[in-house]
């Protein structure tokens, strides 16, 4: 469920919904998007390294507590996606192994900033999730911490984290053996759109994978992470922009799937004019994850409705992460 899809149930089932609507629907979103990206009601990836928010003008959200408040709009200046990740390859393959492989019963801790389209809100959110996949513990704002267990999707093929650290070991490091793999790979296939005929053409599906990789948050290997740069640098049409700010309002490397398809990257109207684009943030010197970013370049309608405007975007920031030994321990 992606973030037109969960308001358009909302206005559709109940126009002012309740508490216990809401926490179900979230709910339901957060199982879609992967045990290892969860959610409110747009898509969160995170980061297994720990980071700090850089000096940046604040507000203060409904948690009175600081959080960082991107500019409006994009400010991207193009540049050659080929030198851009060949040299984020080299970096990669520089990063020493990070010798941390957790327990079954630790917990991968997690902490980001989610700015939404809608009202531009923004909101403090922490997570915790158990290492074997079988629980998972929330922090939102300042409310109080839910944990709840998570049994097996047999409609899904949803990993525990300790499993996609392991799926992650084995994938080939040789960029072009990767993106084969990754085109053809049914993991995380989206299914085809009966209604209109559409499949996920397969660089598509190749992009969004491997932007999935670089955000799941457990440990990635060097040489799998250079692999991955130079996988996505011989994807036709992924576009490199530098200065994209994620929601804590650094700016950042933007990398974008340019073409117009089906997933995730930049969607296109019937007349080919660009109605949204979303970007992978990488940090512009050592070229880790920062976050996410989607700018909605013209108003984006939901039953006829403007549901967010032209101008507004969506964007995470992945502020800190670690292992702790139970949820509502901070690394």
């Amino acid at each position: 469920m992606d973030d037109l899809e969960l308001l358009s149930e909302l206005r559709a089932d109940a126009p002012e919904p309740d508490a216990d609507r809401l926490r179900a629907l979230r709910a339901r979103s957060l199982r879609r998007r992967r045990r290892l990206r969860p959610v409110l009601s747009l898509p969160l990836a995170m980061t297994a390294a720990v980071a700090v928010i850089a000096a940046v003008a604040v507000v203060v959200h409904d948690d009175e507590r600081p959080v960082a408040r991107p500019p409006a709009t994009a400010e991207a200046t193009p540049v050659s996606a080929e030198v851009m990740l060949r040299q984020a390859a080299l970096m990669a393959e520089k990063r020493l192994p990070d010798g941390i492989s957790p327990r079954p019963d630790q917990w991968l801790y997690r902490k980001s900033v989610v700015r939404q389209p809608a009202d531009g809100s923004v909101e403090t959110q922490e997570y915790w999730t158990r290492y074997d996949g079988t629980r998972q513990a929330t922090r939102l704002g300042r409310r109080p911490m839910e944990t709840r267990t998570l049994g097996p999707d047999p409609g899904d093929d949803d990993l525990s984290p300790r499993q996609y650290a392991a799926r992650l070991a084995k994938l080939p490091t040789d960029p072009d053996r990767l993106l084969a793999h990754v085109r053809g790979d049914r993991h995380w296939k989206d299914k085809p759109d009966e209604e209109r005929g559409l499949d996920e053409p397969a660089d598509a599906r190749a992009f969004r994978v491997l932007s999935v990789y670089l955000g799941q948050g457990v440990y990635l290997p060097p040489k799998l992470e250079a692999a991955i740069f130079r996988a996505l640098a011989r994807i036709p049409g992924v576009r490199v922009d530098l200065g994209i700010r994620d929601a804590a309002g650094r700016p950042g490397m933007g990398i974008a799937y340019e073409v117009g398809a089906p997933g995730f990257g930049t969607r296109r109207d019937e007349n080919g004019q660009v109605t949204e684009r979303s970007y992978v943030i990488l940090d512009s010197t050592t070229y880790r994850y920062l976050g996410s970013r989607t700018d909605y370049l013209r108003d984006q309608l939901i039953n006829g409705e403007v549901a967010f405007r032209k101008g507004s975007f969506f964007a995470t920031a992945e502020v800190a992460a670690g292992v702790v030994d139970e949820p509502g321990q901070i690394p």
